[in-house]
């Protein structure tokens, strides 16, 4: 009997805390309208608020969730303090954001694009400088004491072949006492040909055309040597025909030895068949 009754009074109990929280878990639309689909962003105003009007059952959190937002921010936003209520129909800003923007009625004509815009093109000038060097040791190469050598020419061409400038060379030196090069300044850029002729008396020890691509706001240097005909003839000529004479005598030496073993070994040989 004891049993049977508290049974049934632990039955009664279980009834009324069902009935008690069934209608609290009924009563929260405010859970169910979190999901997707079931609220949507108000657009900004004309004053670029954006401006969310007071559910029933709306709670500060429920509304500062759809919007992306922590109650402490919707808080700021309106000026609610902690112990301040929400009640239907009031205007909550949700945010700030542009002005709406007009829209284009139906049927009405595109708006044109705009063209993209074009690339502008490179125009500018450079300067080209060129040095014509006496090449003293002939090793084609600018090396210190080496000066500047006068009376040449040097030719600019541009692409079509057209000569953009000409000048003589001349003996000249900087300030620190090196060659000096001469420089033709505001040169359309492009591709130029600059050669060059020696005087006379020398011989180029470098090519005498070089190629160059100028573009605007270049420098370009180049640089062309020659050596006087009688420092090949006598000097660095010289020093050659000696070489070759001593390599010359050397061989000789070498090749009478050869014969000289190879007369030895014949005698040996016919002294054996003996």
């Amino acid at each position: 009997m004891k049993t049977r009754t508290a049974v049934l009074v632990l039955f009664g109990l279980v009834t009324l805390a069902v009935l008690v929280t069934l209608p609290a878990f009924a009563g929260a639309p405010a859970d169910r309208s979190l999901q997707a689909g079931q609220f949507s962003t108000p657009t900004p105003g004309p004053d670029g608020k954006i401006i969310y009007i007071v559910q029933l059952d709306d709670t500060l959190w429920v509304i500062a969730a759809r919007a992306g937002l922590t109650v402490e921010q919707l808080r700021a936003l309106n000026g609610i303090q902690a112990n301040d209520i929400i009640t239907p129909g009031m205007k909550l800003i949700l945010g700030l954001g542009g002005p709406a923007q007009p829209t284009q009625a139906a049927g009405g004509p595109p708006s044109p694009t705009p063209p993209p815009p074009t690339a502008t093109p490179a125009f500018g000038t450079g300067e080209l400088c060129a040095l014509l060097f006496d090449d003293v040791n002939g090793n084609s190469r600018l090396d210190v004491g080496e000066p500047p050598l006068a009376g040449g020419r040097v030719s600019i061409a541009d692409a079509t072949g057209k000569v953009a400038a000409e000048f003589t060379t001349k003996a000249e030196l900087d300030a620190n006492g090196d060659p000096q090069s001469q420089c033709v300044p505001d040169l359309p850029s492009g591709d130029y040909n600059v050669s060059a002729a020696v005087p006379a008396e020398y011989n180029p020890t470098t090519s005498m055309n070089v190629p160059v691509r100028l573009d605007p706001g270049d420098t370009r240097y180049v640089e062309f040597a020659a050596q006087a005909s009688s420092a090949i003839a006598s000097g660095a000529g010289g020093s050659r025909s000696t070489g070759l004479g001593l390599l010359g005598l050397v061989l000789l030496v070498v090749a009478g030895g050869l014969g000289y073993y190879a007369s030895r070994i014949g005698r040996r040989s016919s002294h054996s068949l003996r």
